[in-house]
């Protein structure tokens, strides 16, 4: 029960805020190497975002960048995301093109019943068409806690007597894959939509809804 219960625990913080972000590399002008971005949807939670992106060219376009999310509730301060990320475009081709995306992220969850440190990392390939104008596509990849920091609350403690608190290794991951797009507004706005679905490793419980859609907006200067 012990075992089952704290699972379930990780499941649900792992599975809140992952709003990984892609760039239409086409949508780029050569002056324009820094993005805003802005995003509202529900990811195992309703959730926002806000993330600075900065890309350059090394042999194959690349951005850097770092985003934070929080699902929306009364104190937006007990539960959050922070990642640090990079994409790499792989492959383009008459327009078609493939990346690779690779985030590391650090996640908090507070409850009455436990407070959750979480480190780990996503992993995805996107690929799509993509035009100065549009792009279409879709997404792929795991998004995993490494390692969590369990700190149960005395009213954990005082019904499971013989709980721990510590780190625990490996915790909860799910994969995700869904579609993907991009319309650019005038020189330098940007609308994204993407939708999915998503499937927690191995037994593990799946999130209530397990399904994921995001609404973005972007600012490229």
């Amino acid at each position: 029960m012990k075992t089952l219960l704290a699972s379930m625990i990780i499941i649900v913080a792992v599975t809140t805020a992952a709003f990984p972000q892609n760039i239409n590399w086409r949508s780029l002008g050569e002056d324009q190497q820094n993005i805003i971005r802005f995003n509202f949807g529900y990811d195992g939670g309703v959730a926002a975002q806000a993330g600075y992106y900065r890309t350059f060219t090394l042999i194959r376009p690349v951005a850097t960048g770092i985003d934070v999310s929080v699902p929306m509730g009364n104190n937006l301060l007990d539960d959050y995301k922070v990642r640090l990320g990079v994409q790499v475009e792989l492959l383009e081709i008459d327009g078609f093109s493939a990346t690779f995306r690779l985030n590391s992220a650090f996640r908090r969850y507070e409850s009455e019943l436990v407070k959750i440190s979480s480190f780990g990392a996503d992993y995805a390939v996107v690929a799509g068409y993509y035009s100065p104008t549009w792009s279409v596509g879709g997404e792929f990849g795991l998004d995993k806690a490494i390692t969590s920091r369990l700190m149960h609350t005395d009213r954990m403690k005082e019904s499971f007597p013989g709980i721990k608190d510590g780190w625990y290794v490996p915790t909860g991951g799910h994969w995700f894959y869904g579609i993907h797009g991009t319309k650019t507004l005038g020189e330098t706005l940007d609308l994204s939509l993407k939708a999915g679905a998503t499937m927690a490793q191995r037994n593990d419980e799946n999130a209530a809804v397990p399904l994921y859609l995001q609404l973005g907006f972007g600012v490229r200067f």
